[in-house]
């Protein structure tokens, strides 16, 4: 079933994509060349209706920006020969399409924009883990509404747990972790493997990431769906969470108490 769908997806894709065969990224997933990031929703949108679901109530988006690959710096205040560079005083500068090197601001107007126009609920690495002040900015701005995970524990976002080498230690390490506001991810040396499956049912974690559908990730794939035949449907997470509205530090009960 999951090979079936992969191969209607394949055929979307290249119908999408001038008839040219999509690639695979290194995680598996097919990767596509696209002119804004809007078209890929909403050619993911076509695919999931196609499987009679609808985005919105059966359906949500988690997107992981990998924001650390078209992240560069600059000296605060300059500007650039780059075409689309804007004025900034923030050192941080994100190139998310190609020859415009934007500033922190605007890369947080824009993804405010597209959670507020798609079904986005949570955003992994939306900026650079050291873009402390961007995190905060975009907090504030779509913390109410949506998720922010980081895999480098930046500030004013939750985790991103990757398993490791041995069980033990990971459960042990996620034990001490805010499990519901935790992604579980799917480590490289445990491809194939299906451990990841059970963890994902029995660790209380409130997201969970298998990664692109390889062939031999297929199998973690088929165990979860498995488990989910044998214990009935997974609880959504959404319907129970409560997005925390982030309040700036001058404004905090604790200083005005004081």
């Amino acid at each position: 079933q999951w090979y079936q769908r992969r191969v209607r997806r394949k055929k979307l894709l290249k119908k999408k994509n001038h008839n040219v065969t999509p690639s695979l990224s290194p995680n598996g997933a097919f990767s596509v060349t696209c002119d804004k990031p809007e078209q890929m929703i909403e050619l993911v949108k076509e695919a999931i209706g196609e499987q009679e679901l609808v985005s919105g109530s059966d359906f949500f988006f988690v997107l992981d920006c990998l924001a650390s690959e078209y992240h560069s710096e600059v000296v605060p205040g300059q500007g650039s020969a780059k075409k689309g560079q804007s004025q900034s005083n923030s050192r941080h500068r994100y190139e998310w399409f190609e020859g415009q090197l934007k500033p922190t601001e605007d890369l947080c107007d824009f993804l405010e924009t597209l959670v507020e126009s798609e079904d986005i609920v949570a955003l992994v690495d939306p900026l650079h883990p050291e873009d402390t002040e961007g995190y905060e900015m975009l907090a504030k701005r779509i913390g109410p509404k949506c998720l922010l995970f980081s895999r480098e524990g930046a500030a004013n976002s939750s985790n991103v747990f990757r398993l490791n080498t041995t069980i033990t230690h990971s459960i042990s390490q996620l034990q001490e972790l805010d499990r519901p506001a935790t992604v579980l991810e799917a480590a490289v040396f445990e491809e194939g493997e299906t451990m990841l499956a059970d963890l994902a049912l029995v660790s209380g974690c409130g997201f969970v990431m298998f990664g692109g559908f390889r062939g031999i990730r297929g199998k973690l794939y088929n165990q979860i769906s498995k488990l989910v035949q044998q214990k009935g449907p997974v609880k959504n997470v959404l319907s129970s969470w409560e997005f925390k509205e982030v309040i700036p530090e001058e404004e905090s009960p604790e200083q005005e108490q004081s």
